[in-house]
């Protein structure tokens, strides 16, 4: 099934953590987050996951957001990760629901929702090995910047460069 989709953020509630917790254990998504096919620790991703829930607003913080189709079915994460001078808007989608114009949606809402908080500058960091990431985000204006640092892939048997994705967020209208 192909072809551009609809979807909706919807931030992330308490009771949605089984949701979030089954896609982060993936392998399509474990492995371009984190450069390896590990689970992650169930208790570590709970306490990151409601330590984003409490953070009180107006503070440096990561919100979480769901990506909803408009049937409704959850089809992966957006953050929101309000930095001092830039928003970082990282996402994942499970690989049933790539290729559909769902991600790129999820960011334009995401730089829409960073602009009316008084952002103008977003910044993401992408492994130089990920070809799709770095297509999305470029075909969302953002541009590479400079190296950032070097991870090792547990996958690959090999460290992988990371590097800086930017883009200004223009004012509306």
């Amino acid at each position: 099934m192909g072809g551009v989709r609809r979807m909706y953020l919807e931030k992330a509630k308490l009771e949605e953590f089984e949701i979030y917790y089954q896609m982060k254990c993936e392998k399509y998504i474990a492995y371009w987050s984190q450069g390896n096919y590990e689970i992650p620790p169930r208790e570590n991703l709970y306490r990151f996951y409601t330590g984003c829930l409490q953070s009180a607003e107006g503070e440096q913080c990561k919100e979480i957001y769901l990506i909803k189709t408009d049937e409704g079915e959850t089809a992966g994460y957006l953050y929101m990760d309000y930095l001092e001078n830039s928003v970082d808007i990282p996402i994942a989608l499970c690989e049933r629901f790539t290729k559909k114009g769902l991600a790129k949606q999820a960011i334009s809402e995401g730089l829409r929702m960073a602009r009316e908080k008084g952002y103008r500058q977003s910044e993401v960091e992408i492994r130089a090995d990920n070809a799709a990431s770095i297509r999305l985000y470029t075909s969302c204006g953002y541009h590479r910047g400079k190296k950032t640092r070097e991870i090792y892939s547990s996958a690959l048997k090999q460290s992988v460069a990371m590097y800086a994705y930017q883009k200004k967020i223009e004012d509306a209208g």
